[in-house]
């Protein structure tokens, strides 16, 4: 996932935009850089999406993390591995339709600027104080919240996992 992030930071940093819309994102990645095929670059795009490292507002694309914070490698490329790794998630996520805990994390932590470990203290903490009645990946959500995080993109996710319904 760090090497995705990396990927999809670039042309945010490349153009020193805060949003760009998605034919400006996929033509960065496959003409600009040269990485992928227009194809896979909209799969990438999809799948930073999927994840929640995007949201989409009005037709661009928004990072739901600090791009900023992202170290990018001099003279970073992917490595060779990252599509046969993007398509294998994507493979686990169709199969599996579960989403894990870990998952949920990354996706809350990506922009709060809270640490993980932070972050897992206080879904402890209230997850205590529900007597541990809710999921702890719906306890997840609701500390987003708290913190003013943007749920929408990963909701019904989390939703369909923990009532075990089927894409």
């Amino acid at each position: 996932m760090e090497e995705l992030k990396c990927v999809i930071s670039v042309p945010f940093k490349k153009t020193l935009a805060t949003s760009l819309s998605e034919k400006d994102f996929e033509y960065s990645l496959a003409f600009d850089l040269k990485w992928f095929s227009p194809k896979t670059a909209s799969m990438i795009k999809e799948k930073a999406l999927e994840v929640g490292f995007f949201s989409l507002k009005a037709g661009a694309l928004v990072p739901c993390f600090d791009v900023e914070s992202v170290r990018i490698p001099h003279s970073f490329k992917p490595s060779e591995d990252f599509l046969k790794n993007l398509e294998s998630s994507r493979e686990i996520v169709s199969k599996k339709e579960e989403i894990s805990f870990e998952q949920v994390l990354e996706f809350i932590s990506a922009d709060t600027g809270l640490s993980r470990q932070k972050l897992v203290s206080e879904i402890n903490s209230m997850q205590d104080r529900l007597s541990y009645l809710v999921d702890i990946r719906v306890v997840a959500l609701i500390v987003a919240k708290k913190f003013g995080r943007d749920i929408s993109v990963i909701y019904d996710r989390v939703s369909r996992s923990v009532l075990g319904i089927s894409y």
